[in-house]
């Protein structure tokens, strides 16, 4: 390791490189080809790195896919850092329909859905690489809202969050409705006045 301020080795940059190319080809295969048959074979191919360099870095091709996942898609669900609390959540939700009405979001994350039903390594890695980061920063958001008198006191967060991504989620996965920015307004309008501490 490193100290600050050490430079890196030569093998580093070229470590990341391929790394990358990984993460790219994992990517533009699951969007392109599709889930079933996507193989770590391909991945390595595409990539142009060998099978022992993927399982270097992840435990098995379902990780790889939702790293993919996750790094395309995550900076762009992220909570502003300024604002208010109920301004910043309807602007993530709305980033959230968004970006999940786009077809190359939605598909793959769709397949990557489906496929974890009957695959365990990939329920696991979808819950832990994906859905529990953007858990943990709409939990963190709706606490704090909380602490600061902001929404009400008797709110769960964890009730809220099923609430407001549950029904973003049901459009996605089973009505197949569009998802947009008229569709989270709506949504926050109603939900609204069950977090205020007034009820307005």
């Amino acid at each position: 390791m490193t100290t600050p301020g050490e430079p890196a080795t030569p093998g580093r940059p070229r470590s990341e490189r391929a790394r990358q190319a990984v993460l790219t080809a994992a990517r533009e295969l699951l969007t392109d080809k599709g889930l079933p048959g996507l193989s770590v074979d391909d991945i390595a191919r595409s990539a142009g790195v060998s099978k022992n360099t993927i399982y270097r870095w992840w435990p098995n091709k379902a990780a790889v896919l939702m790293d993919a996942f996750a790094e395309a898609t995550s900076p762009k669900l992220e909570f502003p850092a300024d604002g208010d609390a109920l301004t910043n959540l309807r602007t993530q939700v709305r980033q959230v329909a968004h970006l999940m009405n786009a077809p190359r979001a939605r598909r793959p994350f769709v397949a990557l859905v489906a496929a974890s039903q009957h695959d365990p390594e990939l329920a696991t890695a979808l819950r832990e690489r994906f859905i529990a980061t953007r858990r943990a920063g709409a939990h963190a958001l709706i606490s704090k809202a909380i602490d600061m008198g902001d929404f009400r006191q008797t709110l769960d967060p964890d009730i809220v969050i099923d609430l407001i991504y549950g029904a973003l989620y049901y459009r996605l996965l089973i009505t197949g409705a569009p998802l947009n920015a008229d569709y989270a307004d709506h949504l926050l309008d109603n939900i609204e006045p069950a977090l205020r501490p007034d009820g307005r």
